[in-house]
């Protein structure tokens, strides 16, 4: 009981975050509920519905912001990754997973912390979005992690707040769909992931999804950013560590 709760606590601060800025649930939640003892599967598959489930609102509310080709070809391309990262689930050992999820953040981390040379919006090319998708999508089934590659090219595309918020749910929406059926047929879903942990932790992803757009309108972006960045270095670090 102490477990759940705990990671049930883990979802719904890492979904403030998510809320406030489009992005992050998993780059925080996937370190810290593997450090208190959660199975890098389970982690994958709690991540991959709370995504699921809190990006359908925001696509809902911004879906005139929202960019259908670029969510297509995004999430057309998380496919192929997302298949070959089920088969990597299965054949490599979770002890060497756990490091490599604490790499992968930090290094997301460190990306979002440099600069852009650039000002003006720019629209990467169709194979940088399909390449971007693949690697999302490996990501996606093998550590939860799907958000940092679009996240980098989104960013580097210098989109505006809404549209670049409004295209990551989309894709969310379009990669989770995929990474959790790619999954269930590789048999990496277990009757065990769903009762009674999933109804807590996506309750508490809801919760704290809302609570993040009501802090995300009273915080200056910049602040915000830079916290996000801290904590997940921080929360990368610990994990490859603790790993």
């Amino acid at each position: 009981m102490t477990m759940l709760l705990v990671g049930a606590l883990c979802i719904g601060i890492a979904s403030v975050i998510g809320g406030a800025t489009g992005f992050g649930t998993a780059l925080i939640a996937t370190p810290v509920m593997l450090m208190i003892g959660f199975a890098v599967p389970e982690v994958v598959f709690v991540n991959l519905v709370a995504g699921l489930i809190t990006r359908i609102g925001a696509a809902y509310h911004l879906r005139e912001h929202i960019s259908w080709g670029r969510v297509a070809l995004l999430g057309g391309g998380s496919l192929p990754g997302a298949w070959l990262g089920a088969v990597t689930l299965g054949l490599v050992p979770e002890q060497y997973l756990k490091p490599a999820a604490g790499i992968v953040v930090m290094l997301c981390g460190v990306a979002m912390a440099l600069p852009t040379r650039t000002q003006a919006t720019r629209t990467p090319s169709t194979t940088a979005h399909v390449l971007t998708g693949s690697v999302g999508g490996y990501l996606g089934t093998t550590t939860s992690l799907n958000g940092p590659p679009p996240v980098l090219l989104l960013m580097r595309a210098r989109l505006p707040p809404l549209a670049f918020i409004a295209d990551l749910a989309g894709y969310f929406i379009v990669a989770n769909v995929m990474a959790l059926g790619v999954l269930w047929f590789h048999d990496e879903i277990t009757e065990s992931m769903f009762w009674p942990r999933l109804p807590i932790f996506v309750t508490a992803a809801v919760i704290g999804n809302v609570a993040g757009l009501a802090i995300a309108r009273r915080l200056p972006p910049g602040v915000f950013r830079s916290a996000v960045i801290v904590l997940v270095i921080a929360a990368g670090a610990a994990t490859f560590l603790l790993g």
